[in-house]
């Protein structure tokens, strides 16, 4: 292999094990070609990219752990069958919160792609995405143990509240033509438009409002999530407009 490849692969060890900053061996590395600059913001978002995956594979993990083996008395079909039957919330809890993380997750790496630098700002508004994030392991084991109750579910509704409120603020951020952290041309394409993060909370909203009716039964706050989808499936039709409507804007650009 030339001197080229050993001389970048030292670079960007020496980078990594410099919390960040550009030492003066770094840049002797370097190729007269390459921008300096650009190369340490690309370090800086590859790092927070893999530390924001990283949060999202522990709370999974920890929703996981919250299921556990049921123990048996008496080892019979019929005491099996039973102790499955008792950790039947807990298991809704389980899948509901890992497809909610997961959808956040992909969302995540949706919009962060048409990031080109990441600032303090930025960096503080992602903290506090992941902060929402890691809470929900606890929020979830809370709500499912309580079935029967309201302020459970309430706290885990206002913790989703809390991501997607989050995550519309990331959305306008990106799109600021301030924070300059986006391509000027890609700053309308539809995957960065704010309404899309707004339906989760809008739905958790309607069953926080609905907890504190006393006529309401908690299983009916539980059955929320629900509008979800044709919540979402409403949205597709906006989101194929402004998809034309932002080719329409790219071919008008670069004619």
């Amino acid at each position: 292999m030339d001197n080229g490849f050993f001389g970048s692969l030292i670079a960007q060890i020496l980078y990594l094990t410099d919390f960040g900053n550009l030492s003066p061996i770094y840049q002797c590395f370097m190729d007269g070609n390459e921008n300096a600059q650009h190369n340490r913001e690309a370090f800086q978002l590859e790092r927070l990219m893999l530390f924001t995956d990283a949060v999202f594979a522990i709370a999974i993990t920890l929703l996981a752990i919250e299921l556990k083996v049921p123990e048996l008395h008496h080892p019979t079909e019929h005491a099996a069958l039973k102790g499955l039957a008792i950790l039947t919330p807990r298991f809704v809890g389980f899948f509901l919160s890992f497809f909610i993380i997961a959808i956040y997750w992909l969302a995540h790496h949706r919009i962060y792609r048409f990031v080109i630098r990441a600032t303090p700002r930025l960096l503080w508004l992602n903290i506090l995405f992941l902060l929402s994030i890691v809470l929900m392991p606890f929020t979830t084991a809370y709500q499912s143990e309580y079935v029967m109750l309201r302020t459970p579910w309430v706290l885990y509704a206002t913790n989703i509240l809390l991501i997607g409120f989050v995550q519309v603020r990331m959305q306008f951020y990106l799109r600021s033509s301030i924070a300059n952290v986006v391509h000027p041309i890609e700053r309308q394409h539809p995957d960065l438009d704010p309404v899309r993060p707004m339906l989760s909370p809008f739905i958790f909203l309607f069953s926080i409002s609905l907890g504190f009716m006393p006529i309401a039964p908690p299983w009916l706050l539980r059955m929320t999530p629900t509008l979800l989808a044709p919540v979402f499936y409403l949205y597709q039709r906006r989101y194929r407009r402004l998809e034309r409507e932002y080719k329409q804007q790219v071919d008008t650009q670069l004619t």
